[in-house]
């Protein structure tokens, strides 16, 4: 008869110790979420800074120049860059100073003021060697 409450306890203390483990387990999952949704977040403003500073650099006037030439818009932290190819070509390049994501587009330029070629939006880089693909490794 003294033993009649121990079953009870015993599985109280089991159904404790399995939602202790549980909200352990789940702690961590979504501590490891939370920085997977951190990259998430820093690649999206990496995108966004480079789209923009891509689409900046569209309107700006480029002078007729050989190699790389950037323009900086200082107060929103973007730079865009154009290399000028043969036949009116160039390369349009944006991205947010400080930032790893570098966005590319193919635009004609006859004067100076580039005109977006159809189709020409590229996520990497199109040049045959990527050491080009950025001016700071071009020499500028």
């Amino acid at each position: 008869m003294k033993q009649r409450g121990n079953s009870t306890l015993g599985m109280v203390l089991m159904m404790l110790l399995m939602g202790g483990l549980t909200l352990h387990a789940t702690r961590t999952q979504l501590s490891q979420s939370m920085v997977l949704v951190a990259d998430e977040q820093l690649h999206s403003q990496d995108f966004w800074q480079a789209q923009a500073a891509l689409e900046w650099g569209s309107v700006q006037h480029w002078p007729q120049a050989t190699g790389w030439q950037c323009q900086q818009w200082t107060a929103e932290q973007w730079q865009s860059c154009l290399l000028r190819m043969e036949d009116d070509n160039a390369l349009l390049s944006g991205h947010g100073e400080g930032r790893g994501l570098w966005l590319y587009r193919w635009v004609s330029i006859p004067n100076t003021q580039p005109q977006r070629q159809a189709h020409g939006w590229i996520d990497y880089c199109p040049l045959s060697q990527p050491a080009l693909c950025q001016p700071e490794a071009a020499g500028l």
